[in-house]
């Protein structure tokens, strides 16, 4: 199995790293999230550079030869601490698109989100860490030949700025019943939607939604209706691997943060690095990371092949990657000290993006779960 990015992988990584290193340092993320507009002109800037497109094959617009493209922009991303919505519009809700919209206007969505002139939210589960659809606070009812929709959602990821909805909202049967759930296209301006904005604790916005009787036509409907938990469960997987990929490159960046910190931070008269118990937790967060990113890989690569096989990879890399990079973010802070938890380091920030990460798209447990119980289908 070949772990190795091509050349135009490698070339994508070297282009992007060094564009974050110009124009995203902490300062600057700080300014971002204070300024709409400049938040508004730095995702045009990413559209430019094709790094949405990375996101979706080249049929259909795109510039994508492997999931592998998304697992380098989420890298760097992670590395970077960017708070743009690529997981969340690109990814995501992308792959929602690609999947589930007719021929023209599956066209006509993806070249807007491409171009960077739309973004997109996904309004599906309870809460915001979105891994069970068919407890959705959202009912759908017939209206002609149309929909429509209502309920409330506390916390939906990128609602703040997305210009689209897809919503997925229950036709039929009982809360906790996967069949019955359908996911609609909604635009966020439409009669009847209204939003209360926020940003959450990793500094990406978000947004209370409610709706109340939204109308919503027959070809806004994505994929077969009544079927929509199948539609997500493809989605959820590339996201958790594109999650995945983001958590390693703040991993491997925090290994290199820490290990110059202790060769500098003086304490009893001798750095802290001179200490053995300090240089093992560094060691154990290097295994931590290279297992992790092991993990990743291998999920990045089942997402095109057998759909048992894709779950079972992706369950098994959240479960790891997600242990440890609460690992990893905690031993960070604890060597920083009091400089871990401050404002003006970005070691606490990397830590609270990693925890989040931990619990998007099912945490630990969840994924351990669902690994175990897809283990009597794996392949002979």
């Amino acid at each position: 199995m070949d772990f190795n990015y091509s050349d135009d992988q490698r070339m994508l990584w070297d282009t992007l790293d060094r564009f974050l290193t110009d124009t995203h340092d902490l300062r600057q993320r700080k300014n971002l999230l204070h300024d709409p507009a400049a938040e508004t002109a730095f995702w045009r800037e990413l559209a430019e550079l094709g790094l949405i497109g990375a996101a979706f094959p080249e049929a259909l617009g795109g510039f994508s030869s492997s999931p592998a493209d998304v697992a380098v922009v989420m890298d760097r991303f992670g590395r970077h601490l960017v708070t743009q919505p690529y997981l969340y519009t690109a990814v995501l809700c992308g792959r929602l698109l690609i999947e589930g919209l007719p021929e023209g206007l599956r066209e006509e969505e993806i070249g807007a989100v491409i171009a960077g002139e739309s973004h997109l939210a996904l309004a599906a589960c309870g809460t915001h860490v979105l891994h069970s659809p068919q407890d959705t606070t959202f009912t759908a009812l017939k209206d002609g030949a149309g929909w429509r929709l209502s309920g409330r959602m506390p916390v939906v990821v990128n609602a703040d700025r997305a210009d689209r909805l897809i919503v997925a909202a229950r036709c039929a049967g009982i809360a906790g019943e996967r069949e019955g759930v359908s996911l609609f296209l909604i635009k966020s301006a439409a009669a009847g939607v209204s939003r209360r904005n926020f940003r959450m604790i990793d500094g990406f916005g978000a947004a209370e939604v409610a709706l109340e009787n939204v109308p919503v036509a027959r070809e806004n409907v994505l994929g077969t209706p009544d079927e929509g938990c199948l539609l997500l469960d493809v989605a959820f997987d590339h996201a958790t691997a594109a999650a995945c990929a983001e958590a390693v490159g703040a991993m491997e960046y925090l290994i290199p943060a820490t290990a110059e910190y202790a060769r500098n931070r003086v304490q009893y008269e001798a750095p802290l690095s001179r200490f053995q118990v300090l240089q093992h937790k560094m060691a154990d967060m290097y295994i931590q990371t290279q297992t992790a990113k092991s993990m990743a890989l291998v999920a990045v690569m089942a997402l095109d092949g057998d759909p048992i096989e894709r779950a079972r990879m992706v369950s098994a890399a959240k479960s790891q990657v997600g242990r440890s990079g609460k690992f990893v973010g905690y031993q960070a802070v604890q060597i920083h000290g009091g400089m871990g938890v401050s404002e003006e380091l970005d070691i606490g920030h990397h830590y609270i993006r990693l925890n989040i990460i931990d619990r998007l798209f099912g945490d630990t447990s969840f994924h351990l779960a669902r690994f175990g119980s897809l283990w009597q289908h794996r392949p002979a």
